[in-house]
Formats: C-alpha cells, sequence, structure tokens
C-alpha cells in the first residue's frame, strides 16, 4: 500500500516496499537511537515542541534513524507511538540493526522483552510482550526503508556507503527477506566456504578461550570471517557500519572482538550530507569509559566534540540513550549521561532530551 502525506508538505507517494525511499520535504527533526527509553522520548519531544500527539505548531515532522528497541524499559511502547506516527504520515522511520535482529528472530542482549521477559540482571525492569504480540511489531518492521534521501539531505541508521546503497536502491521486499537473498548470494562463494571452515575449526580449538578476557586466543580466520559477513550485505553495511579486521583485539560484551567499527564519516565527501546513529557517542567523552559497551571511542580524536567537523559531512545522532540502563542498575543520580538527542534540520541545531548540556548549532559544512 502506497502512503500519502495529508498536510501541507503533501509531496505524494513515498515509494512504499522500496528500501531507499524518498525523505520529506520541509522542516523536520531528525532523531536518534531510542532504545526503548520512552521517558527520553517524551521529554525530547516536549523540548522540541510537539505535543503528544506528535503534532507540532510549525508543522514540523519526525525522522527516526532506528533502533526504536532493546536495553531501555519500554521498546513496545516507544514502537507503538513510532508506528502510529509514521502510519499517520507524521513521522518517517527506518529499520537499523536492532530491528533487524527481531526480523531473523536473533536474540540479542537486550532483546528479552520480545521473547516476553520483563525483568532482566543485566538490564532491569521493562514492558515484555506477549507472542501473539510479536508478528504486528514485527509487520511494522518490515515496512521500513534501511535509508532515506532528498535533495539536501540522507538519513541511514549506520553507514551511507554509495556502493552498498546502490545495489539496494533497486530492492522492493522487505528488509529481512531482502537480507536473506544477500546472504545466500554470498554464503555460495567458494572463497566465503573456505573462509567459514577455517574460522568453524578455530572456534572449536579455542571455545573457552574466546569467552576469557585473560589473553588474546591465537585465531587468525575469525577476523576475515568477521570482515567478510559485515561487508558482503550491503543491508548488513547499511543497517552495522563498516567493520575491518583490527590489529589490536579487543574484549567486549563477554568476548573477544576480531574486527574494529571504522568511522566510515570521515571519509565520507559527498555533497550530500549524512545522518545517522548507531554509534554510541557521548556529550560528555568521560561517561565512556564506564558507561560504553567496551568498544573503542570512535570520537575521541573529534577535534570540535559534538559538531559536524567543517571537512566532514557526516554527522551521529546517536548519544548513547541506550546506555541509561546502566546508570540505573548502579544507582547513579541523574543527569543521565546518554542523551537522546535530535537534529534540526536544515537549521543544523541539536537538542537534547531533559537535562541537556543545551541546544547547539551545529558548524556550517563547505558548501562545493
Amino acid at each position: 500500500m502506497r502512503t500519502r502525506i495529508n498536510s501541507d508538505h503533501d509531496e505524494g507517494p513515498l515509494e512504499s516496499g522500496k528500501l531507499i525511499r524518498r525523505l520529506f520535504e520541509g522542516p523536520i527533526d531528525v532523531i536518534g537511537d531510542v532504545h526503548g527509553e520512552i521517558d527520553a522520548l517524551a521529554a525530547l519531544l516536549g523540548e522540541l515542541g510537539y505535543d503528544s500527539q506528535g503534532v507540532h505548531p510549525d508543522s514540523r515532522r519526525l525522522v527516526f534513524v532506528g533502533d526504536y528497541c532493546d536495553r531501555g524499559p519500554d521498546s513496545p511502547g516507544v514502537i507503538r507511538w513510532v508506528q502510529r506516527m509514521v502510519e499517520a504520515g507524521m513521522a518517517q522511520a527506518i529499520a537499523g540493526n536492532h530491528e533487524l535482529n527481531l526480523l531473523r528472530r536473533e536474540n540479542k542482549h537486550g532483546s528479552h522483552w520480545f521473547y516476553g521477559v520483563a525483568h532482566h540482571p543485566g538490564f532491569g525492569p521493562c514492558v515484555a510482550i506477549t507472542e501473539a504480540e510479536q508478528e504486528p511489531i514485527l509487520e511494522f518492521f518490515r515496512s521500513l526503508p534501511i535509508a532515506l534521501e532528498r535533495a539536501d539531505l540522507r538519513i541511514v541508521h549506520a553507514a551511507w556507503i554509495p556502493s552498498a546503497i546502490e545495489q539496494c536502491r533497486s530492492i522492493a521486499m522487505p528488509v529481512d527477506e531482502a537480507y536473506s537473498a544477500l546472504d545466500d548470494v554470498m554464503h555460495a562463494r567458494p572463497d566465503f566456504k573456505a573462509l567459514e571452515a577455517r574460522q568453524d575449526e578455530e572456534r572449536t580449538l579455542y571455545r573457552a578461550a574466546l569467552e576469557d578476557d585473560s589473553a588474546v586466543p591465537p585465531a587468525t580466520a575469525i577476523g576475515p570471517y568477521d570482515e567478510f559477513c559485515q561487508m558482503g550485505n550491503p543491508i548488513r553495511v547499511i543497517t552495522s557500519g563498516v567493520e575491518r579486521v583490527n590489529q589490536r583485539p579487543f574484549f567486549a560484551s563477554g568476548k573477544w572482538r576480531f574486527v574494529d567499527r571504522v568511522p566510515w564519516w570521515r571519509d565520507y565527501t559527498d555533497d550530500v550530507p549524512v545522518l545517522f546513529g548507531h554509534y554510541w557517542r557521548w556529550w560528555n567523552p568521560a561517561a565512556h569509559a564506564t558507561l560504553s559497551k567496551g568498544e573503542p571511542q570512535l570520537f575521541a580524536d573529534d577535534p570540535v566534540g559534538p559538531f559536524m567537523a567543517n571537512d566532514h559531512r557526516a554527522f551521529c545522532v546517536d548519544f548513547s540513550a541506550g546506555g541509561r540502563f546502566k546508570q540505573r542498575l548502579l544507582n547513579h543520580e541523574p543527569p543521565y549521561q546518554g542523551r537522546l538527542a535530535a537534529m534540526r534540520w536544515p537549521e543544523r541545531t541539536l537538542v537534547f532530551d531533559g537535562e541537556a548540556p543545551g541546544t547547539q548549532r551545529v558548524e556550517e559544512v563547505d558548501e562545493k
């Protein structure tokens, strides 16, 4: 079914069914990864001037960059609110890696709510759903694109890599079906099969060592295999980013990691700016040491802190709202170090929820 927008901004059909779709025209507010933090979402909407029904007095509209669920206390509430806004033509939303994980029935750390678990010792209490409630949520996820674009802006969850975008541009099927089809092509390659056999041997040989942080296991195939899996499927690149074999393996979330996330945005030089989420960044960089997932700090060398550097045209709007559960478990007093953020466009103004470090304007990028 094609969706029409009944508003002052009406621009006609929005290419329902395509993985890459047209972004709203007019002024928008682009919201980062919510991760079930419904109170943060409500607070941010208030800061932006929206009422509880998602209506803005200046007819602005919302765009969400994905990862609506997992870790936080009310993933179902966030998803249903976003879905209502999308179906009413008041918002657009794209699928992130957490939505794709659920579509593929991959029970990841933090997705316990989806499987009926209302309390997890590593995350605290949450709103859980029944098995009967799963499919309506998955149907909404299947309706989402993985990227949005217009003349002056692009929106993606993790990485706007032109080659990956072009591979997906003509695909008109749900994201999980497209992902599986592209994965089948990758798995049929002889070089993939050979590498997969080698890494299977290593995972068996080093099974215990891979979960022991005392020493790096001497694996040589696991890293290249993980990189191949990540980069061999364009949907995976777009929804979870660019990863390459690292020189120094690191231990995170209970296992050794042999690939690093690559800050692709530093090499992005297209004329059209990109807004994205996925990568945890902190308005207070000192919080990374205790509240991050254990991954390297990709924004540590950013000389302009939360601003878009003059020589970059890509900006991350994920300010680690997904890490709030850690502060709650540690009984830390507010303010939260993980904030929910929105970029107002075309103003290039960054707005945070609640007790935030203030509204800040992004530095202008050089126009070519």
